[in-house]
């Protein structure tokens, strides 16, 4: 009898856990930089890569609407739908619809750049503190990460792997497999699918 070996090309993607999402946050506000914690909440919230959203101008953030916590007016103007149009790598482009907690970090960015970019920093700059803050939270983390995080979430919350795709600018689904394939919770709810199956027939 043979034994299987199983070979790796391609490393999985490493999401973010709640916990550390949780300690990232305490970290960045007991040293004062809510401002890095509106960076990682944005890269979150959105999935972008790192230099995609250090390209973006603070002239383009500031039209996006006020977010929703300023204006509880039902109708308000200020309810209305951001969207950014990203040109990523390969020159795709895609649409991403900005939630109220992307549009809450955007503007305690715009409050503290000066650069006319709505990160205040290089994207070195930015990794530089990401790790400041993860290795006073004892969390390895990066920019990239947070892409992780969202694609894993929407993953494990049932979206379909094509819009995933969609959103993270994929130039193929079997990208954005792979985190299907890193993620734990999605094989443990198909085998609790199966179970229930299984009682029923």
């Amino acid at each position: 009898m043979g034994r299987v070996r199983t070979v790796t090309t391609t490393r999985l993607p490493r999401p973010l856990e709640p916990r550390e999402i949780t300690a990232l946050r305490a970290s960045a506000l007991a040293m004062g930089r809510p401002d890095v914690w509106a960076a990682m909440s944005f890269l979150r919230e959105t999935g972008l890569r790192i230099a995609e959203a250090c390209a973006i101008t603070t002239g383009e953030a500031s039209t996006w609407p006020v977010p929703p916590r300023w204006c509880r007016t039902p109708g308000c103007r200020r309810h209305a739908r951001a969207a950014l149009r990203v040109i990523g790598k390969g020159d795709r482009e895609r649409v991403i619809v900005l939630s109220p907690e992307a549009l809450r970090s955007a503007d305690v960015l715009l409050g503290v750049t000066a650069n006319g970019r709505m990160f205040p920093w290089t994207d070195r700059g930015a990794r530089f503190l990401f790790s400041q803050v993860g290795d006073a939270a004892g969390v390895d983390v990066w920019p990239h990460r947070f892409r992780h995080t969202l694609a894993s979430e929407l993953i494990e919350s049932g979206v379909a792997i094509e819009i995933v795709a969609d959103m993270l600018g994929h130039s193929t689904t079997e990208i954005t497999r792979l985190y299907w394939i890193a993620s734990e919770r999605s094989k443990v709810a198909a085998l609790s699918r199966r179970h229930r199956w299984l009682r029923r027939h």
